[in-house]
């Protein structure tokens, strides 16, 4: 009789008869029960594979157990090597089925020789897979967006495992997307998978370890036997330090063309064929036009004149050709809106491409129209000074030998020296021998004293003829106050001293006329009495004497009355006017039958002060004393020179006044002075300008054109690193530029008054800290900034931009001047209503000669020279610190290093208030 069959019996048939081979493996790995088939597949004999390790037989068991037991993927055969019993080894394919049997882990192995020629297709796309840079996957078409497979890349990127894809039912990739970009992607890939096509995605995901990366997807749909799309698979890579320098880029670039709009020059690019490819809003003011009616536009055709436009197409054509060097500087005028003309002065730069092939130029212009006028008008000024009728002459004051510098043509024409005779002469050759005159002590004492002075010297001309030399000379001084140049203003009044001393002669002839004709008069009457001549005979002779007297006296006056430019006043002991006579007597309302015969006291146009003064010089001139001064009446200057005038006894009877009308003179000197002192600011602002912008901008934007060239160059793989390195380099370069562009706007508006105070709340220390951040870019290897403070937070009321400004540049002026590995210090601390804010350095320290020009424009110091720099950022923080209402000290020693402190008002209201009161 059959025995009945059980499930047993039926099981180990079935387990027996399999096709595949059939492990059943605890959790250590080790072979319960293998069938026929597995003990044929490894040619071992039936028992030899109980209590083996699956190791002897598949040696990369351990390597590849996680995926083979991952319940995901139990119904996918994962590929190992199997190693025979003689040691052959050979491709496998296994499928793993985890169970639990009364308590135990237990692994159901099916394996099967793997087709080899898939085996090694698939082992070789795994490699090649593992050695990818980015994640390769597979996953489902629609949401959620399970991974039914992730390269192990994943793990490096977002910090989970493919494991964890696979095993956790909650992790899905989008669910690593930010929340900010989920909707765009979703919406994206739910078109492309309507539209059956390829996509491209840029995203952020959020890491395992709450990073933000950036990444970029490219993938395309799988599609069944109908069309629809089932499985999505593509390629996504890690473009986080990408996305940052490209972001970076934008930012410098965006910062660039601001400043670029911003700058008072004007820059353009002009390509090969005569087209404008870029322009600056400076260049549409200028121009009158938008910017998009400039783009694109021929800039010969359009903005030059016809007259010039062959000679600059021929120009840039033989710079294109590289046949040409670039001319530093070149000037041409431009037609703006309405067809009027500017004159540009350009400073040129060649745009070159990978090849060092000249593409375009870079033009940047100065608009010089207003200069070129303010020139002529200078030149026009000299030339005035040229053909004025008084001799000028400049002499320079640096030099104790007073050389003369400059002498016009009056000058030489009074003298009768060339002008290569006189330059590089001391005046003192015009007196030639006759040396002791008082006067030229006088002028010696007020050179030495800095001060005007007015003389009237006996000087030689050439040929050895005496000449009378009135001469006032004027000290000019610079900014610091020092005596740099001496203007002296000749004039010829020999014929006035020749009429002067004809009036002293006139006066005396006069007077001794008189006294004759009345000793003849008494003669006559005694000889009358004593004689008894005939009375008719008398009388004819005293009419005759008479006549002669009032001859005389109307010579006098008459020469008086036409004294030209000037009055002639004449005072007697009781400081009485007893005569006033002169051209100038309408002028200052002097009426000579209202004035003659009264005290001065009594005459009305002078004030007491004047009155004063003139009693004073009338009691020095009665004395004896001849003085020469200058003064100011009725908006006119006179040259005052006093004699006194004797009697016939020698004794001094009366004070002689001559004011002689010199505001004409007045007026040519200081025209003259303003006129020096103007051409002299803008000649060296103009260089101090032009030397460093043209060296700043050049070296910079030198250093970005090779970066961009070798960047363009070494495109390939695996030169990250160089590229990162140039892309750095031109980060530093624009950031300098930044700084240049930022000193020259903050002078320009400080000169122009436009910078305002705009106060606001906030926390200083934190603020302070984020400067220091920004600045870790900016730091020498080593250096770090150590901020010390008396308290943790510290509210202030003032302009965060001003107060930024400031200490970004103290901060960068302490890393530029200190070396590798030392400490930049900044102490905070207040006092009552005051900020105190410290910085210091252990850097090379400024010459203590120089410390008083240190806040001055464009000033370097001579140790700093060879470092970059424009010389204006201590002379803006020093303004921008006053317009907070607060002051900047500095110590600095030579290789010690410097400390910049800076008091500040802890609320810019209340210290605004306090100053009003």
């Amino acid at each position: 009789m059959n025995e009945k069959i059980t499930n047993t019996d039926l099981f180990q048939v079935i387990f027996d008869a399999s096709l595949a081979g059939l492990f059943v493996v605890n959790e250590l790995g080790f072979i319960l029960i293998a069938n026929q088939t597995a003990e044929n597949l490894f040619d071992y004999s039936a028992g030899e594979l109980a209590n083996m390790n699956i190791h002897m037989i598949v040696p990369d068991w351990k390597k590849n157990a996680e995926a083979a037991q991952s319940k995901k993927n139990r119904a996918e055969p994962i590929q190992f090597f199997g190693l025979k019993k003689n040691g052959i080894s050979f491709p496998l394919d296994i499928r793993c089925a985890p169970t639990v049997l009364k308590g135990q882990n237990l692994f159901a192995l099916y394996c099967k020789p793997a087709d080899t020629p898939v085996f090694e297709s698939d082992r070789r796309f795994r490699n090649l897979v593992s050695n990818v840079a980015g994640i390769v996957y597979s996953c489902k078409a629609h949401s959620p967006y399970y991974m039914e497979f992730i390269s192990e890349t994943c793990k490096a990127i977002s910090g989970y495992s493919p494991q964890q894809f696979y095993d956790d039912p909650e992790l899905s990739w989008e669910n690593l997307i930010h929340n900010e970009d989920l909707p765009k992607v979703l919406k994206e890939l739910g078109r492309a998978v309507k539209e059956k096509r390829a996509y491209q995605l840029s995203y952020r995901i959020i890491t395992s370890l709450k990073a933000i990366k950036w990444i970029w997807e490219q993938g395309s749909f799988v599609t069944d036997d109908q069309n629809v799309p089932f499985r999505r698979e593509g390629f996504m890579h890690d473009v986080t330090d990408l996305k940052t320098v490209e972001n970076a880029l934008v930012k410098e670039k965006k910062l660039l063309r601001q400043y670029m709009d911003t700058s008072p020059s004007m820059f353009l690019v002009i390509n090969k064929d005569h087209t404008v490819e870029l322009v600056n809003k400076r260049t549409c003011e200028i121009l009158g036009i938008e910017q998009d009616a400039i783009l694109h536009k021929d800039w010969f055709t359009e903005f030059i004149p016809k007259r010039n436009k062959k000679q600059l197409i021929e120009l840039f054509e033989s710079i294109f050709e590289d046949k040409l060097n670039l001319p530093n500087f070149y000037e041409n005028h431009v037609v703006s809106k309405g067809g009027q003309e500017r004159l540009i002065q350009w400073n040129n730069a060649a745009l070159r491409n990978g090849n060092n092939e000249i593409v375009g130029v870079v033009s940047s212009g100065l608009d010089i129209t207003d200069t070129k006028l303010i020139q002529n008008t200078l030149n026009i000024r000299n030339r005035a000074l040229e053909a004025a009728g008084n001799g000028i002459v400049i002499v320079d004051a640096h030099d104790p030998e007073l050389p003369i510098i400059y002498c016009n043509q009056s000058f030489t024409h009074i003298t009768g020296y060339e002008g290569s005779e006189v330059i590089g002469k001391n005046c003192r050759f015009l007196q030639n021998d006759d040396r002791d005159q008082p006067e030229i002590r006088d002028l010696a004492i007020a050179i030495q004293q800095g001060r005007p002075c007015r003389v009237v010297l006996r000087n030689y001309r050439k040929d050895g003829t005496l000449f009378w030399n009135d001469l006032s000379i004027t000290p000019l001084y610079d900014e610091d106050q020092k005596l740099t140049h001496i203007i002296g203003v000749l004039n010829d009044v020999t014929e006035i001293q020749q009429n002067k001393r004809k009036l002293e002669e006139y006066a005396l002839q006069l007077e001794y006329k008189v006294e004759e004709q009345t000793k003849e008069v008494q003669s006559a009457v005694q000889q009358l009495v004593t004689t008894s001549l005939n009375l008719e005979d008398q009388v004819v002779e005293t009419n005759r004497a008479e006549r002669k007297a009032k001859l005389s006296q109307a010579l006098f006056t008459a020469i008086a009355h036409n004294f030209p430019n000037g009055v002639i006043m004449i005072f007697n002991t009781d400081y009485e006017l007893v005569y006033v006579e002169g051209e100038e007597m309408d002028r200052i309302d002097i009426m000579k039958s209202h004035f003659e015969g009264i005290p001065i006291y009594d005459i009305p146009i002078f004030s007491k002060q004047q009155l004063k003064k003139i009693k004073s010089d009338i009691e020095k001139t009665l004395e004896g004393a001849n003085i020469s001064f200058e003064i100011e009446f009725k908006d006119q200057y006179y040259a005052v020179n006093s004699t006194p005038l004797y009697s016939d006894e020698k004794e001094i009877k009366w004070a002689l006044f001559v004011y002689n009308n010199v505001t004409e003179q007045k007026e040519v000197q200081y025209k003259l002075e303003k006129t020096l002192l103007v051409e002299k600011e803008l000649n060296e602002l103009k260089s101090r300008f032009i030397s460093i912008a043209s060296h700043e901008f050049r070296t910079p934007l030198s250093a970005i054109l090779s970066s961009a060239i070798l960047i363009g160059k070494q495109n390939e793989p695996g030169k990250e690193d160089r590229r990162m390195k140039h892309v750095t380099r031109i980060t530093t370069n624009v950031r300098d530029l930044v700084v240049i562009l930022n000193d020259f706007l903050s002078l320009s508006k400080l000169e122009e008054g436009m910078v305002q105070v705009k106060p606001q709340i906030f926390d200083l220390i934190q603020f302070v800290k984020i400067l220091i951040d920004e600045m870790e870019p900016n730091k020498k290897e080593g250096q770090n900034i150590f901020l010390e403070h008396s308290k943790p937070a510290i509210t202030v009321f003032l302009d965060p931009k001003l107060l930024s400004h400031i200490l970004i540049n103290l901060l960068t002026n302490a890393i530029k001047y200190s070396e590798q590995q030392q400490m930049i210090n900044i102490k905070i601390s207040i006092k009552r209503k005051s900020l105190f804010i410290a910085i210091k350095d252990n850097g090379m320290g400024i010459p203590k000669e120089e410390h008083k020009n240190l806040f001055n424009r464009f000033f370097r110091a001579e140790n700093a020279t060879n470092i970059q720099g424009t010389g204006l950022g201590l002379h803006i923080v020093k303004q921008y610190t006053e317009l907070l209402g607060g002051s900047i000290s500095f110590k600095s020693k030579m290789g010690e290093g410097s400390t910049f402190s800076l008091k500040l008002p802890v609320n810019i209201n209340e210290y605004e208030k306090n100053s009003v009161n």
